[in-house]
């Protein structure tokens, strides 16, 4: 069961759409420059994270992002579009205010959450700008995978590196096993993996799993590759991109 941290009761409780079926996640925030924030990322990240945990659970997802200042749309949507795939975050439409009825909102204090069920917030991210120069986009998706997100974030240059190191030794070890035969996942990694995600979105058990996972010696490639390549799907980190090459 897919649980979430609500700020209203301070708990994580069980996810359940208001409309059966159908879960709808709204995220706050606006851009006004060209620079985009890390903090603003970091909500549309968790945001990315809901859809893909509830579509896990097979519910269907309409995600809304609070519209850019209408003085400067054009450039700021652009700037959250081209963002989102970058970090390989799901696209969301714009809207004026969130809809209703509501079940999710990512939202910090004072800005608009509507009458959402649930209401979580991302913890802060600092350096604003992180510095990614030259390194694979995914490594800040990573490096904030490896913290829970309501907890504070310092992304130095040497965490975005670290993350950048660890996506290109997974993505070569996935190219490796891919050339071995098929084997089923281990059902003890994936238990735990899901597990840690239905956990309001405990990211970093995940991230911790799925690198015991890769050091495991008697887990065979083929079983390791089946695993990074079905997991992806919700750490959304282009693990089998070097397959084949």
């Amino acid at each position: 069961m897919f649980r979430l941290y609500d700020t209203a009761t301070g708990q994580a409780g069980p996810v359940q759409p208001i409309r059966p079926g159908e879960l709808r996640i709204w995220v706050a925030g606006q851009v006004a420059s060209p620079v985009l924030e890390a903090a603003q990322l970091r909500a549309d990240l968790v945001a990315d994270l809901v859809r893909r945990v509830a579509e896990r659970h097979h519910l269907r997802v309409a995600a809304l992002h609070q519209a850019p200042d209408p003085g400067d749309a054009a450039r700021s949507g652009q700037v959250l579009q081209e963002a989102w795939e970058a970090l390989n975050i799901h696209p969301a439409e714009f809207a004026d205010s969130p809809p209703e009825p509501l079940d999710v909102a990512i939202a910090r204090a004072g800005q608009p959450a509507g009458s959402a069920r649930y209401r979580t917030e991302a913890g802060e991210v600092r350096p604003e700008a992180p510095d990614d120069a030259g390194l694979d986009p995914l490594a800040l998706r990573l490096a904030l995978l490896e913290r829970h997100y309501r907890e504070p974030a310092v992304l130095s240059r040497e965490v975005l590196a670290a993350a950048d190191r660890a996506l290109r030794d997974w993505r070569a070890l996935v190219a490796g096993w891919a050339r071995s035969p098929s084997k089923p996942m281990c059902a003890q990694y994936t238990g735990e993996i899901l597990g840690a995600f239905d956990d309001d979105l405990n990211t970093p058990a995940a991230v911790r799993s799925l690198r015991a996972l890769a050091a495991d010696s008697e887990l065979p490639p083929g079983s390791k590759f089946e695993s990074f390549a079905s997991y992806d799907q919700l750490f959304g980190l282009d693990l089998a991109r070097d397959v084949g090459r």
